[in-house]
């Protein structure tokens, strides 16, 4: 009797556990990539702005007298590097996220049922995930 309800309350639990899960979609792996891949441009378009500014502003102070404004210059600079480098990792993320989005498919899917001894097969929706094991 002990062995039969844990079972069911492992049963239950499980069935709950597994009915968390969220889904996603095709149209949010996608609105996900436009996003990461908008942010990787303005972070490369505004951190390029920003170290080709900054060095030349650093290039030009650089002999005057006022050490403040080559400080300021060059902290500019090394910001708008810092900010290049890190679009890289969404435009990485962006494009996984496009091919995640393109290998999600919905498509009908057979499935196998007996009734009086015969096997008869009954389309049903499905959404299919393709992952690639190879390297």
């Amino acid at each position: 009797m002990k062995k039969i309800r844990l079972l069911f309350a492992l049963l239950l639990v499980s069935s709950i556990l597994t009915g968390q899960t969220k889904e996603f979609s095709k149209d949010y792996f996608l609105q996900k990539s436009k996003k990461q891949n908008t942010a990787a441009w303005v972070l490369l378009g505004g951190g390029t702005a920003m170290a080709i500014g900054g060095l030349a502003a650093f290039d030009a102070s650089w002999d005057s007298s006022s050490s403040s404004t080559t400080d300021i210059a060059g902290i500019i600079g090394i910001t708008g590097i810092v900010a290049n480098l890190a679009s890289i990792p969404y435009f990485i993320s962006a494009a996984k996220n496009k091919k995640t989005a393109m290998s999600i498919t919905f498509d009908y899917k057979p499935i196998y049922s007996s009734e009086e001894s015969l096997v008869t097969a009954k389309a049903y929706p499905a959404v299919s995930l393709k992952i690639k094991l190879d390297h």
